[in-house]
């Protein structure tokens, strides 16, 4: 499954500051593999073994031996154009770097099936025998997260050092493109922040400052409470904030 809404909500917020930070330092990912059923983790582990190709995994899913079953794991690949998995210039280990800093566990450190796409949280160890001698299954696992925790990712205005931006309900962010809050238009680049001050922006290949100097200029409120919201010109010639009705 590729849900990150399924897995455990502190994972969630983990995967969405991952995804961003790793922007900020020009590394462009997605999550990949989430949450597995039993069936599909016995399916991983037969590969090699009773069915034809590569040993992928030394976790049985009938015995619940992958974090991806409970819901504490998730894989990623690269989205910038250069194949999902090409590390000959140690993307991964640059991923697996930032992901450590915020508290994942990263399984490019491993030593059996040196896993780089992979990051769990570390709670329990790098094996699962701690939780299952706690919670028996995964479905007992689950029951144990809290309404508050379930509740945790909410649509809104976030900030960091860096600047604003606009988390989704599942835990995203709007990046390189347009959203209209509270009437007014911000304008958010690749890495998910708001800009500031006079850019471009190409519609057709939806960047923000492309190298090609296209597109048109746009200018934006560098500061107040309506930072980052985009200014237009009047029919008389003057400039205010863009406001909309709807």
């Amino acid at each position: 499954m590729r849900d990150i809404t399924l897995c455990h909500p502190r994972l969630q917020a983990l995967a969405a500051e991952l995804i961003r930070k790793c922007a900020d330092q020009g590394l462009q990912i997605k999550i990949g593999e989430t949450l597995r059923t039993t069936a599909e983790q016995d399916a991983l582990y037969a590969q090699g073994r009773s069915k034809p190709g590569k040993i992928f995994t030394n976790a049985k899913g009938s015995s619940y031996s992958s974090y991806h079953q409970w819901g504490v794991a998730f894989d990623i690949y690269r989205a910038d154009g250069r194949g999902a998995y090409y590390d000959k210039d140690g993307f991964f280990s640059k991923a697996g770097e930032i992901g450590v800093s915020i508290g994942l566990e990263w399984g490019g450190s491993w030593k059996s099936i040196v896993d780089k796409p992979h990051f769990q949280l570390p709670d329990w160890g790098s094996s699962t025998s701690g939780i299952k001698k706690h919670y028996k299954t995964p479905e007992q696992f689950m029951k144990t997260w809290s309404a508050a925790e379930e509740n945790q990712i909410v649509e809104g205005w976030r900030h960091d050092a860096h600047g604003w931006w606009w988390q989704n309900e599942d835990g995203s962010w709007v990046a390189s493109d347009w959203r209209l809050i509270n009437h007014h238009h911000y304008l958010f680049g690749a890495n998910g922040y708001i800009r500031t001050g006079w850019h471009r922006w190409n519609p057709d290949t939806k960047q923000v400052d492309p190298a090609d100097g296209s597109g048109d200029w746009y200018y934006f409120q560098e500061g107040g409470d309506l930072q980052g919201a985009c200014w237009h010109s009047r029919s008389n010639g003057a400039m205010e904030v863009w406001y909309a009705e709807k």
